[in-house]
């Protein structure tokens, strides 16, 4: 996987080296002109990746392996709070759109409109470009806003207990370590 990582890492530089050189070896017509464009925004895209190279850090650093040990492990919760919010997305974006929809001045034109609106307003208090504007829908979003935090906050929990097991398992593993390498050395000095 670190391997792949360090390529993903040095990528960018040669996928740059290449479009320079094709855009000064091209011949200047629009066409060839628009995909050198095109070429130039993929080798960002790649230079953008570079940044996976902080992934390397985790075999460093403990907080890092027990974090992702932590995801792994607690994919049933994630799966579950995936499901809950989705469920309250559809089943509020559809009150809110059949409540909205033939009010004059309202933002809920579409269906994916409604579904955007839903899930900001579940996931946080909202932004605010999207609102409702009758008392069914003022209703609706209340509901909406309070399942959400409730929904959210009953698996995190679960997830913090995770990670506390799995960073107090890891940090024994490293004290043990520490006292058989200071133990072998001890050894040596004899």
């Amino acid at each position: 996987v670190m391997n792949v990582i360090d390529l993903l890492g040095i990528l960018p530089y040669f996928m740059s080296l290449l479009v320079s050189l094709v855009t000064v070896t091209g011949t200047g017509n629009d066409d060839q002109t628009k995909y050198q464009s095109e070429m130039r925004r993929i080798a960002q895209i790649f230079r953008i990746m570079r940044i996976l190279r902080i992934f390397k850090l985790a075999r460093h650093i403990t907080g890092l392996q027990t974090l992702g040990m932590t995801l792994r492990n607690s994919y049933k919760e994630l799966g579950l709070l995936m499901l809950v919010v989705i469920m309250g997305m559809l089943i509020f974006s559809g009150l809110a759109y059949v409540g909205e929809k033939d009010e004059d001045g309202t933002m809920f034109d579409s269906m994916p409109t409604a579904l955007y609106w839903a899930i900001i307003t579940m996931t946080s208090v909202g932004y605010g470009d999207i609102y409702p504007v009758t008392w069914f829908g003022k209703l609706v979003g209340s509901v909406c806003a309070i399942c959400g935090v409730l929904c959210i906050s009953l698996p995190i929990p679960i997830i913090v207990n995770n990670f506390n097991k799995f960073y107090e398992k890891s940090k024994i593993e490293e004290e043990i370590l520490l006292k058989k390498t200071q133990s072998s050395w001890e050894e040596a000095k004899r």
